[in-house]
């Protein structure tokens, strides 16, 4: 929870910052490609996040990778800001709740879309205007394959959930013939 409570208030300052300079999308790429070079460098990642290295190593590391990387200087003094308070750990966390800043900012809404087979584009597209009426908000679709749904579709937009899969139908029909043969 406490993790939660700090990337959200790094992420906020960073988008207040980006908004007010008009750099929301440069600095969520940024925050993209560090995190991208951390997966891909699992050696500069403990290096930079790990405090038993002196400070003074790690930023070092940092700029380095950061003058090559060719990071704005706001990002820099960023990253820089959490290697010193030992907070570049949350990076990720700080990077999710970012883009869900971006998400809010832009009336975005994002979806996942489960199905038991493949769907054609004009389905997805017809569920995506579907969602978008219903919600207000640009909606972007997230689709996966689930066989389990033997059939129809599920989709979710963070606490909505509308299950029209074949598979809700029938523990539906299961329940109400229990009901039927209890009442």
């Amino acid at each position: 929870m406490r993790n939660l409570v700090i990337a959200k208030r790094y992420a906020k300052a960073l988008f207040n910052l980006a908004l007010s300079e008009g750099w929301v999308g440069q600095y969520g790429r940024e925050l993209d490609g560090f995190m991208q070079l951390l997966k891909d460098l699992p050696d500069f990642a403990d290096a930079v996040q790990n405090p038993l290295y002196p400070e003074a190593v790690r930023k070092s590391m940092f700029y380095a990778v950061a003058e090559k990387a060719e990071m704005t200087p706001i990002m820099k003094s960023f990253i820089n800001l959490l290697i010193e308070k030992k907070r570049v750990q949350h990076i990720g966390d700080i990077a999710q709740y970012y883009h869900k800043l971006i998400d809010e900012h832009e009336n975005v809404a994002r979806a996942q879309l489960k199905a038991a087979s493949e769907l054609d584009e004009t389905i997805i597209q017809e569920i995506t205007q579907t969602l978008e009426n219903m919600t207000g908000k640009k909606v972007v679709i997230e689709f996966q394959l689930d066989p389990s749904l033997i059939g129809g579709v599920v989709a979710q937009i963070g606490d909505l959930v509308l299950d029209g899969s074949v598979r809700r139908q029938l523990l539906n029909f299961k329940e109400s013939l229990k009901r039927g043969a209890l009442g």
